[in-house]
C-alpha cells in the first residue's frame, strides 16, 4: 500500500463516515489542503483493512467494543477529543503554525525544546502534547521512509526542496529554518566548512576525466579548504598568544618578600589614623 502521511485521519473519516465513497474522503483531504495519495487504491485498500466490532458506536464511551477498536486502530482521540486534541486541530486550520509544525516535525528536533524555544521567541503557545497529535494523524513523519516522501511530494509541493532537506538537516540548519536564535562559534563553523569543502573535494576527484568544469571545481575547493585553514591558524595562533603571554606574567611574578611592617609603619599604625592622638598623650604626660 502506498503511504501517506495523514493516514490515520483518513481512517477516522472513513470510520465516522461511512457511507462516504473514496470522492468524498478525497474532497475532504483536499479541503484541509492534503495531497492526494499517489494511487486512489489507497482509500479501497485502507477500508478493506477496517473491520468495526458489531454494533460498533464510536461515539458511545460506554460501548467497550467500539473503544477497544478505536483505540487499535489508533483514532480514539478523534472520536473522543481532549483539549490537546483540539489545539492539534487548531494547528491544522492555521497556515502559518501549520508550516511551523510541518517544518519542526520533519526536522525531528526535540519537541520538548524546540516548543519552549518557538513559544518564546515568536510568542505561540504550542504544546508538546499537541504537536504529537498533529503528527500522528495529519503530519505522521514515520509512516514514510525518506524515498516515500520523496515520492509522495515530487512535483506537487512547492516546498519540496525544503522538507527533503529538512529530513536530513543537522539540528543547526534546522533551527536556521525555524527562525530559532542559536549560539554556534566561530571555529566551529570554519571546521564544518573545511569538512564540507574536503569531501566536496574527494566527490569531484572521483569523476572519471579531466574536464575543465572538474579542474576548475578542484581549484575552487582547495582554494576554499587552505583559506578554511589559514583562518583557522590564525585564531589558534592569537589564542597561543594569549596563553603565553599569561604564562609568562605567572612565571615572571617577583618572589621578593615583603618589606618588615615595621618599617612600613613606623608610628605603629600604616595608615597614621590615631597618631595624633597618641602625641597628644605624651605632651601631657610631659607637662604633667
Amino acid at each position: 500500500m502506498n503511504k501517506h502521511p495523514a493516514t490515520y485521519f483518513i481512517k477516522y473519516i472513513i470510520l465516522a463516515y461511512p457511507s462516504y465513497t473514496d470522492d468524498d474522503v478525497l474532497k475532504i483531504i483536499r479541503d484541509w489542503g492534503f495531497l492526494d495519495p499517489k494511487e486512489m487504491s489507497f482509500f479501497a485498500l485502507l477500508k478493506n483493512d477496517l473491520e468495526p466490532p458489531t454494533d460498533f458506536d464510536p461515539t458511545n464511551i460506554l460501548h467497550r467494543p467500539s473503544m477497544k477498536f478505536l483505540r487499535s486502530e489508533k483514532v480514539y482521540e478523534m472520536f473522543m477529543p481532549n483539549a490537546e486534541m483540539h489545539d492539534a486541530w487548531a494547528i491544522l486550520a492555521d497556515p502559518e503554525k501549520r508550516l511551523l509544525a510541518e517544518h519542526l516535525l520533519l526536522s525531528r528536533l526535540d519537541l520538548t525544546m524546540a516548543c519552549k524555544k518557538i513559544n518564546q521567541e515568536q510568542n505561540l503557545d504550542f504544546t508538546v502534547r499537541a504537536l504529537e497529535l498533529f503528527k500522528h494523524y495529519f503530519w505522521n513523519i514515520s509512516l514514510l521512509t525518506f524515498d516515500e516522501w520523496g515520492r509522495y511530494l515530487y512535483g506537487r509541493c512547492s516546498l519540496y526542496e525544503r522538507y527533503m532537506g529538512l529530513l536530513q538537516a543537522p539540528k543547526e540548519l534546522s533551527m536556521y529554518h525555524l527562525r530559532l536564535d542559536q549560539t554556534i562559534e566561530s571555529n566551529t563553523m570554519l571546521q564544518n566548512a573545511q569538512k564540507i569543502c574536503y569531501y566536496n573535494l574527494l566527490e569531484v576527484a572521483q569523476k572519471p576525466g579531466t574536464p575543465i568544469e572538474k579542474i576548475k571545481s578542484i581549484g575552487v575547493l582547495t582554494k576554499s579548504l587552505t583559506d578554511c585553514h589559514k583562518s583557522l591558524s590564525t585564531s589558534d595562533n592569537a589564542l597561543k598568544e594569549i596563553l603565553k603571554q599569561f604564562e609568562q606574567f605567572r612565571i615572571n611574578h617577583p618572589e621578593i618578600p615583603p618589606p618588615d611592617i615595621k618599617k612600613l609603619a613606623p608610628h605603629g599604625n600604616y595608615s597614621l589614623s590615631g597618631v595624633q592622638e597618641k602625641e597628644k598623650e605624651k605632651e601631657a604626660e610631659h607637662h604633667g
